[in-house]
Order: structure tokens, then sequence, then C-alpha cells
């Protein structure tokens, strides 16, 4: 398996993963499947706690509405079981990685019916298609992320640490309330060098899980940066930085 995200352009460029896929256009959204589903609920199902945990299902993808509407009223945000002040065991630990992920999530879900009760019927289909990508990602990736730990006790926390790491990244590119501190040349720059970095501390099977969530995240990036079409280059850098983050942390974890 090519062990090396290769970089072959900037901006209206492409991005491929050596010889696995055809390069994906960086200003042009990839096709999506549609949707399964006639409607979805708000809120995500949480998986139950199993070992290894199943990936979580989340619904924020809703049908596609045939103009704007009122956004549904904002779901509270499920305070921490008394546990989580301090938690003593690594079961606590466990409940508390998953009652995070539940606040993160609905935080969430009231952005996204938030945003998308602002826009018209084509942003709102191209919302539904970024999210879907984004759901596809946020599996793949946590996935890769707690096969580290398959088996073990802390494997729940692992899990659900990394979708409330990714869930929070989606909310903050929702509501546009974080933005790069670098262009995209250099964000992507920076994201190839920690890819090839990262891969050398993998094994076969992982290193093939992380090129599945890569190909999943350039889907994901590609879908947003068209729904955000207002700046796709600021989208482009903000979504790049927030994934360096995210491969930087896994970098540092498997290179001890």
């Amino acid at each position: 398996m090519t062990r090396v995200l290769q970089k072959l352009g900037i901006g209206a460029a492409s991005v491929c993963l050596g010889a696995i896929v055809a390069c994906q256009p960086t200003t042009e959204p990839t096709e999506q499947p549609t949707p399964t589903q006639d409607t979805v609920t708000e809120s995500t199902e949480i998986p139950e706690q199993t070992a290894p945990p199943p990936a979580a299902e989340d619904t924020t993808a809703q049908a596609t509405s045939p103009e704007p509407s009122v956004a549904p009223e904002a779901r509270p945000v499920p305070p921490l079981p008394a546990e989580c002040n301090n938690p003593q065991t690594q079961l606590a630990m466990n409940t508390c990685a998953q009652a995070e992920y539940d606040q993160a999530d609905v935080t969430l879900n009231n952005a996204y019916q938030s945003v998308k009760a602002a826009v018209g019927p084509q942003k709102a289909d191209q919302l539904i298609v970024a999210e879907q990508a984004w759901l596809t990602f946020r599996d793949d990736y946590c996935d890769f992320v707690q096969s580290q730990y398959a088996g073990g006790s802390i494997q729940p926390t692992v899990y659900y640490g990394c979708l409330t790491q990714l869930t929070n990244d989606r909310t903050a590119e929702l509501e546009q309330t974080k933005a790069a501190s670098m262009n995209y040349e250099a964000a992507d720059q920076e994201l190839n060098a920690v890819y090839q970095d990262l891969q050398t501390y993998l094994n076969p099977t992982e290193q093939e899980q992380l090129t599945t969530a890569q190909l999943a995240w350039i889907d994901y990036r590609d879908a947003h940066c068209a729904f955000e079409s207002s700046d796709t280059n600021a989208c482009l850098a903000q979504v790049t930085e927030a994934q360096v983050q995210q491969l930087r942390q896994q970098l540092d974890t498997r290179s001890m």
C-alpha cells in the first residue's frame, strides 16, 4: 500500500493518496450517495458500550427541505453525571467520555439545524451532502484512532474522545468560529508531511485504516467548502488545519 500522501497541487489542483484513487478536486464537491431515509431524527444515536465499542450512528443529516424553514427549538445540552467530577475507575472514565460526546453531539445538532434553516433549498442540499461526508469521515477516522487500543479497557474512552474532538471541530466549522492560522498552501503541505510521518509508525492494517479515513476526509473537505463557497481558500485552510491537528495528535501518541 502506498504509504505517502502526495500533494500534487494547491487551490484548484488535486490531492491524491498515491495510486489508490484518482485525484479529488478541491473546488468541486465529490458526489455523495443519496440519503436513504425520508426523514431523520435530529439527535445522534449513541452506541452501546461494548468491547470494542461500535461506531456511533449520527443522524444530523435530514431530508432535503423544499424551502428555508424555521430551525427547531434548540435541545438542551445534557449535564454530565455527578461521577464525572472525579471519575475513579476506568468504567467511570468510559461513561464520562460518552457523556461528553453526548454534550458535543447535541451542540452540533443545534448548530446544524440552525444553519440548515437559514439557507435556501440548494444550499440545504449541499449542507446535507457535506454532513453525510463528515459522518463517514468521523466513523472511519475514529475506528482508526481506537484500533491502537483494541480489546483494552481504555478503548471506549479513546473512541468517544475522538468522536467528541471531531464533533467539536465540525460545530466550529458550521458556526465559523475558528479561523485558520495559516493559508491553505501551508496547511496542505503540513498535512501531507504529518500524514507521511504517521504512516511510518503504523502496521499495514492501520495504514489501510488511515488511508480510508483520509480519503473520506477529502470528500468531506470538498463538500463542506462547496457549501461554504463565499471564501473557498479560507474554508480549505481552516478544515485542513483542523485535520493537521488531529493527525499530529496521533503522531505524538504513536511515536512515543
